[in-house]
């Protein structure tokens, strides 16, 4: 497969004549045959989007960087800069090979795909990697958009919304439990798409102080340990629906306590609120009109003194492989 890389068509600053049309990105662009056309396989995508990506060993070279030359990475804000830090997982190892458990294909529209490869893997069930929006052509395959994404990795869905005069990518995926009774909870990341590349922006208010991370738990719980022993549980469901001008967030908080001295005696409703807020994805910032209903409730509880109970990973990291030539851990070694 032939892969070109095309830099100078990121410059469209030409200004419209008459009815002529704005030209689309083109960032990468591979050259394959008509039958890898039709029917490509894992490794397509892998050589198209991942710089160096070798086909005999299943790999690229870490740290991984896309088609267009740009590092594979991702932040989130930090609490000392954010009214609502964003998630702060920790890493799992890298793979050795990526297979097509690390790839996610949406069909947006004819000739058209959402193209997801996650490179890396963390605790709380998400992973990062390069995402792309892709056009096949009569020759190949052409990248329109190109970002990185870090999102939830089971039962992903990735679609294109309108909002405004700005395409945006919404990522949608759960976090599952390992243990039975399985429990998944699902959340979902907003990315703009401008001038080609998919942007992780904050959610900004008027004044661009930064009020949370452009990541919405569609589904949430923490409990916390108040100053009198109790437990208080938080439990966040929320909904996401895509207007022509703005995104409406509609969220519902409830609470119960519970005292982990009486494990017999059931949870009591302590308090049930809701609210609406909305989100403007303006030229080069995502707007939001108030904090998380979610934040603001679970301030008041931290100024009253309560402390949030440490979760578990959802992930555990793979123990560590044995050397068989170590002393006192060799195994079937003659």
């Amino acid at each position: 497969m032939k892969r070109r890389l095309l830099v100078a068509a990121l410059a469209l600053t030409t200004p419209l004549v008459g009815c002529a049309t704005v030209p689309r990105p083109k960032l990468c662009e591979a050259v394959v045959g008509a039958h890898e056309r039709s029917y490509p396989t894992p490794d397509t995508w892998f050589a198209l989007l991942l710089h160096g990506f070798d086909p005999k060993h299943g790999a690229a070279p870490r740290p991984p960087v896309d088609c267009s030359g740009a590092p594979v990475a991702w932040e989130e804000p930090s609490a000392d800069e954010c009214r609502e830090a964003g998630p702060q997982p920790k890493p799992l190892a890298p793979k050795e090979r990526l297979d097509e458990k690390d790839l996610v294909l949406e069909t947006t529209q004819a000739n058209e795909r959402l193209v997801w490869i996650i490179t890396r893997r963390f605790d709380n069930g998400e992973g990062l990697g390069p995402v792309a929006l892709v056009e096949r052509t009569k020759l190949g395959f052409i990248v329109r958009g190109l970002g990185s994404l870090r999102g939830m990795t089971e039962n992903v869905k990735l679609r294109m919304e309108h909002v405004g005069s700005t395409d945006v990518l919404v990522a949608e995926g759960d976090a599952c439990t390992q243990e039975e009774p399985q429990v998944c909870r699902r959340a979902a990341r907003i990315l703009p798409l401008r001038s080609g590349r998919f942007f992780s922006e904050a959610v900004s208010s008027t004044e661009r102080t930064c009020l949370g991370a452009g990541w919405f738990p569609l589904a949430r719980e923490q409990v916390f340990e108040l100053p009198s022993g109790l437990r208080r549980k938080f439990e966040l469901t929320s909904t996401l629906v895509f207007n022509s001008d703005d995104i409406t967030v509609q969220e519902q908080v409830s609470v119960s306590d519970s005292d982990p001295k009486q494990p017999s005696i059931p949870e009591r409703l302590y308090r049930r609120a809701q609210n609406e807020r909305k989100l403007k994805v303006e030229d080069n910032v995502l707007v939001g009109s108030t904090p998380s209903l979610w934040s603001r409730m679970v301030e008041l509880q931290m100024h009253a003194g309560a402390k949030p109970l440490q979760e578990k990973p959802l992930v555990a990291p793979e123990p560590p492989k044995e050397d068989p030539k170590a002393t006192g851990t060799a195994k079937n070694v003659p």
